[in-house]
């Protein structure tokens, strides 16, 4: 059973109200990819408003969002205005720039797992040598801000020491894993907010022949076959997670080998949600595994290139978004992004800042 995005089936494990809405969200994505850039020139903007909305200094990207309702497609701009107890204050302007109100948005926590220190070789561990270009978990991280700026983004790490980086090399056992997500798990029992977690992690399961059943038959071979041997302990601090009321993502993963023979095992958890990765086209990325609905309900962008921002002859800082803005400083470390950047990596923390801005504009609009 392939997905179809423009056909989603309607499946027990994803019919509800979070189903609904990223089977919304994914009709935006392919929209947004499908029709040329919006220049927005917002004509009835004050002018403080106009100046921040077309803003490309770093600290004014950071301070606002263009944001789509999911419920009726209508475009919002929400400008930062402060901070306080209570939440983000905002204003929110209309796809021109109209002024509409003022309102607070109720604070939401993401953590994400994914690796924040570059693995390099043993100079490196030793810090004889600095790293000089940015790691796998400082670009999601961007991708994440980029999309909602206003929640509170917390780190944890999928990190080794010196004497597991050694022994590992860069892969990370699942033993490991089940280490930072028991932490995480205690943190939540005494009172710690984890209310979205995004992670790249994978674990690819090759389903050969089972690529052409049912994908409730794929997650019963696979549960049977690899969650019951590896995946036990870490499927039930999950299960334990998402029963406090946290929603996990994982990456569907990149393959581009028989990507629909392949299947992130740790999407057939139950209350996992999957995300796969649209191309520019607006259809699914050839190389985006574990298509079956029943392991992936989200698709988000995966392509973007990575470019110069200047203005007046003078450079303001890097883009990797697309969207208007500088996003990251323009130095030695950063410049390894002037190119094409391009994974479901990438997918998975735009689709969480969807949702949790989603969540926080609940009942403002």
């Amino acid at each position: 059973m392939n997905l179809s995005i423009n056909k989603f089936r309607t499946i027990n494990v994803f019919a509800n109200d979070a189903g609904k809405t990223a089977r919304r969200l994914n009709q935006l994505a392919i929209r947004e990819l499908k029709t040329e850039q919006i220049e927005y020139t917002y004509p009835k903007a004050t002018v403080e408003d106009l100046k921040r909305l077309t803003s490309k200094k770093i600290e004014d990207t950071y301070k606002r969002v263009t944001w789509t309702n999911p419920n009726d497609g209508k475009v919002y701009h929400i400008l930062e205005e402060g901070r306080n107890k209570e939440g983000i204050n905002v204003r929110i302007l209309s796809s021109e720039g109209e002024f509409i109100k003022n309102a607070i948005l109720k604070p939401k926590t993401i953590v994400i797992f994914d690796q924040f220190k570059n693995m390099g070789g043993l100079r490196s561990l030793l810090k004889f040598k600095r790293d000089t270009y940015p790691s796998h978990g400082e670009i999601v991280e961007t991708y994440l801000r980029r999309t909602n700026p206003f929640a509170t983004i917390k780190r944890l790490e999928h990190k080794k020491n010196i004497f597991e980086q050694i022994k590992y090399r860069g892969s990370l056992p699942i033993s490991l894993t089940e280490k930072r997500f028991e932490e995480l798990n205690k943190q939540i029992n005494k009172g710690e907010k984890a209310d979205y977690i995004s992670m790249s992690e994978v674990a690819v399961c090759d389903i050969g022949d089972f690529s052409s059943t049912s994908g409730n038959m794929q997650k019963v071979a696979i549960e049977s076959n690899i969650i019951q041997k590896d995946f036990l302990n870490l499927s039930k601090i999950f299960k334990s997670i998402i029963n406090k009321g946290s929603r996990i993502f994982m990456s569907a993963s990149n393959e581009l080998e028989n990507p629909k023979q392949k299947v992130n095992a740790f999407l057939a958890i139950d209350g996992v949600e999957g995300v796969g990765s649209l191309a520019r086209n607006g259809k699914i990325a050839r190389d985006s595994a574990s298509r079956n609905s029943i392991f992936t309900q989200h698709y988000e962008q995966r392509s973007f290139q990575g470019e110069i921002v200047e203005e007046n002859g003078e450079i303001l800082g890097i883009n990797i978004t697309g969207k208007p803005g500088a996003e990251l400083p323009y130095n030695k470390k950063y410049k390894h992004l002037l190119r094409d950047i391009a994974g479901t990596s990438y997918s998975t923390p735009i689709r969480v800042g969807k949702i949790s801005l989603n969540d926080m504009m609940k009942g403002i609009l």
